[in-house]
């Protein structure tokens, strides 16, 4: 899919009024009209805007360069925003994921499989009662947060089916869930879907219902996970459980002298293939960085659930968005590239990609003059051509710690 496409998409669905009508709380919502006010449309594409600063400041830009008239008071955009839900934001991520891999587009695929890691994580939420009692509290300061998961394709850049929930979740549950969702919605994807799991999933309960669904897994487990893994030989081998699933387990050496130990339903892969294709789970990890680091999806704007519920999914829907922005501008850069005897093949640097559209594409969503949004984007392409990054096969960093929940709060977002 490209941007425009995207871009145009989100604008029907911003100006839906079906949409309209199961977000809003109350009938009467948004059905007076004056230029100075804020419609649905204007609401929905003003919280688009991933720019951190205040919501005042936000909303004089906003006012300035799209509305042509004086802007709304901030406590009125928070009443405002208090009439609808978060409906429209999940709508736009359900909306361009089941367009994507519809079958209409060619994806990207390693030995022939749909490529996929599911892991959970958490944000710190406004310490609020409100929050703490939807979403629980977390740590040794009982500050609020959720828990998050995220089925993510790790080829492709896109987070397939994202929740937000509360911090107590289980994660073998959010990824029967996700499961459901690919199954069920997107089923030419999943009969040649691969899932990467780390190792609080595994188990034989969640070995079988994969198997059942007719899913593809590799998992990592600790060593002792079971008796069957413990007393695996290195290498290779073939193991029963009482259940009667046969899985395959795998043992080998890593470079830091550990034993990594996957489990998988994967018998016709060669042995030696196993290492790079787990190592592609960490392409969820680097998600994660890019959703808290870059698009500060902890960096919320109201201090509600209905408003956390609203930050995150429109998160959710830029995070796809750069997606799309990254594909097409790696595309211009390869093809500019082409002619030149370069060492490394060059992409678009990811937070510069992020910053550009930060800046510009809430203005293109709102536009209706297609002719504009082209210009806009033509210009995100000249400037993403001049800040590219090298891409390393086999570049290795180590791992440093996360930092403690009390740093993370006083974190300054890069935007």
């Amino acid at each position: 899919m490209k941007i425009l496409r995207a871009q145009r998409r989100q604008r029907e669905l911003a100006n839906d009024p079906n949409l309209l009508d199961v977000s809003r709380f109350e009938k009467t919502a948004f059905t007076r009209k004056r230029k100075e006010g804020m419609g649905f449309a204007d609401a929905l594409s003003f919280m688009l805007d991933m720019r951190k600063t205040t919501i005042q400041s936000r909303l004089n830009v906003f006012y300035s360069q799209v509305k042509g008239c004086d802007p709304i008071s901030q406590p009125a955009f928070t009443k405002l925003r208090a009439q609808f839900d978060h409906t429209p934001f999940e709508a736009m991520v359900r909306d361009l994921v089941e367009e994507e891999y519809s079958g209409a587009y060619e994806l990207p695929r390693w030995q022939g499989f749909h490529v996929f890691a599911d892991d959970g994580s958490y944000l710190q939420l406004p310490n609020e009662p409100a929050i703490a009692k939807e979403y629980g509290v977390r740590g040794a300061g009982n500050r609020p947060s959720a828990g998050i998961s995220v089925l993510y394709d790790v080829l492709h850049g896109w987070a397939i089916d994202p929740v937000i929930t509360h911090t107590d979740m289980n994660e073998r549950e959010q990824l029967t869930q996700h499961v459901s969702y690919l199954c069920g919605i997107l089923p030419n994807i999943a009969q040649n879907a691969l899932i990467l799991l780390d190792r609080g999933y595994p188990s034989q309960a969640v070995f079988a219902m994969l198997e059942e669904e007719g899913l593809r897994f590799c998992a990592r487990c600790a060593n002792d996970f079971m008796t069957e893994t413990r007393d695996a030989p290195m290498g290779s081998s073939a193991v029963t459980f009482k259940s009667g699933q046969t899985v395959r387990i795998l043992k080998f050496l890593l470079n830091s002298g550990e034993t990594e130990t996957l489990v998988t339903n994967l018998f016709d892969l060669s042995e030696a293939e196993f290492p790079e294709l787990y190592a592609m789970r960490w392409g969820i990890e680097t998600m994660y960085h890019k959703l808290k680091r870059i698009i500060a999806v902890e960096k919320f704007s109201g201090k509600t659930p209905n408003s956390i519920r609203q930050d995150f999914w429109a998160s959710m829907v830029m995070l796809n968005n750069a997606a799309i922005l990254q594909q097409e501008a790696d595309e211009a850069i390869a093809e500019r590239q082409k002619a030149k005897n370069n060492k490394h093949f060059y992409r678009a640097r990811t937070s510069d990609l992020i910053v550009t559209m930060r800046d510009r594409f809430i203005f293109a969503t709102l536009c209706q003059r297609p002719a504009f949004s082209k210009l806009e984007f033509d210009a995100v392409w000249r400037e993403l051509a001049r800040a590219v990054s090298p891409v390393r096969p086999d570049r290795h960093y180590a791992r440093t710690p996360k930092p403690n929940a009390a740093a993370r709060t006083n974190l300054k977002s890069t935007l």
